[in-house]
């Protein structure tokens, strides 16, 4: 009998573990337009090749957008979405500069927004014409400061994402006197859906990975860039099944059940 209850309270234990989320204060405040997806649900999405904000990438991630995109492709099909191809939204957009003008200065860095609103408007009016589209997904990468805290393990947490300090050279290890209140850099995935008639649906964003590291090959003790950009497949991975929860529901959502279900009702 003993025996019994003891693998029965394993077995629970066990269970217990596999099912146990480690929620991160830091998930995004996401957007979602719930009676105007339950009236027309979306299946046929284009992924635009711009980003929403108008504003290039920046330099150090525009190697990776190619790569994001193209996983982001493969988890909307997965999850029973189809993309139209994206020389329809390549078209309207290049149209639509012609007939209004570059709206980015990039001497100034600066969006001019009203030539923005007018190629953005006359973008969606051609897409209108091509009815096998239902939405525009605008995927932009980001990058901003974050820090590793100063506790025992060093994660740095932001928008759902939990990282530990990445180290580069012979070895892992960090010198005691390390300055771990350095502010670094983490690329984030930003994403935002609108309806073909330009209609605001979904927006959230996903942490990806640090773009900083410690390399045991330098001498003076601060972060460096690392040397391989987002090479971290499974890190990208986690980003974007962060940014499209709860489009796409994540399994194991790092958010409390409180906090998710408030934003479920957005």
């Amino acid at each position: 009998m003993k025996k019994t209850l003891l693998v029965t309270a394993l077995m629970a234990l066990v269970i217990s573990a596999c099912s146990s989320v480690s929620y991160n204060p830091t998930v995004y405040d996401y957007f979602i337009a719930k009676e105007a997806l339950a009236k027309k649900p979306i299946k046929k999405i284009i992924i635009a090749s711009v980003n929403v904000s108008g504003e290039p990438t920046r330099s150090m991630l525009r190697d990776s957008e190619g790569k994001i995109d193209a996983m982001v492709q493969d988890y909307l099909t997965a999850n029973g979405y189809q993309i139209v191809p994206q020389h329809i939204f390549n078209n309207a957009w290049q149209q639509a500069l012609l007939n209004f003008g570059d709206f980015y200065d990039p001497t100034t860095g600066k969006v001019d927004q009203l030539g923005w609103q007018n190629v953005m408007s006359a973008t969606f009016n051609s897409l209108q014409e091509h009815k096998e589209i239902d939405a525009v997904l605008f995927t932009d990468l980001l990058v901003h400061d974050i820090q590793h805290s100063a506790g025992m393990k060093h994660y740095a947490r932001w928008y759902g994402v939990t990282r530990e300090p990445a180290t580069e050279g012979a070895t892992a290890s960090v010198p005691s006197d390390f300055n771990w209140t350095q502010v670094i850099k983490g690329a984030s995935l930003a994403v935002t859906i609108y309806s073909n008639e330009g209609q605001p649906l979904f927006s959230s964003r996903g942490g990806l990975d640090t773009l900083h590291s410690i390399n045991s090959r330098k001498s003076q003790r601060s972060f460096v860039r690392r040397s391989k950009i987002l090479g971290n497949s499974r890190n990208i991975e986690e980003g974007i099944e962060l940014a499209f929860h709860p489009l796409i529901p994540m399994k194991r959502y790092p958010a409390p059940p409180k906090q998710a279900a408030a934003n479920d009702g957005k």
